[in-house]
């Protein structure tokens, strides 16, 4: 549901809107599964200050708390859209990714191993990047760190076998 910084957000507008995608999941065959339902309210910081607390809404008849944070189709997004915990994740990634290349390294030849480097932090890279345009110059420089970590693990694994 959007609003306008006008409208003023209440409860029983998101629960009707709720009511109302429950009653079109109904109505086309589908079912909504309010235990993995998650909600969240965007917004800037100053926005989300004057939005009067409250614990959640309720979705074909479950409660849903009201969370930070977020995870859609493998993108986290949070309350602020800075995707500060989205970078986190991603990062984390390839350096879990690149650290288990690390133990079958020796057996592979440079040129497969950095191929194999560059496919797997280069698609977690890539995947829904245009979704951080206009993100800081902070998270910019903390997505350089897998590509650079990328490069070093791949060729610079002691006890390589050049086949």
């Amino acid at each position: 549901m959007s609003l306008r910084p006008q409208d003023c957000v209440t409860i029983p507008s998101l629960e009707q809107c709720a009511i109302d995608v429950s009653r079109w999941f109904t109505e086309n065959a589908l079912l909504l599964n309010p235990t993995k339902t998650e909600a969240v309210i965007f917004g800037t910081s100053r926005r989300l200050r004057q939005v009067p607390s409250t614990p959640g809404v309720f979705v074909a008849g479950a409660h849903v708390k009201f969370s930070d944070v977020v995870k859609l189709l493998g993108v986290t997004l949070d309350s602020a859209l800075t995707f500060d915990k989205h970078i986190t994740n991603v990062t984390r990634c390839c350096h879990y990714h690149i650290r288990a290349l690390r133990h079958f390294r020796p057996l592979l030849t440079l040129d497969t191993a950095k191929t194999i480097a560059a496919s797997i932090v280069g698609s977690r890279l890539d995947y829904c990047n245009s979704l951080l345009c206009g993100v800081s110059q902070a998270n910019i420089d903390r997505l350089q760190a897998p590509a650079c970590a990328e490069c070093s693990s791949a060729s610079c694994c002691a006890g390589t076998v050049d086949h």
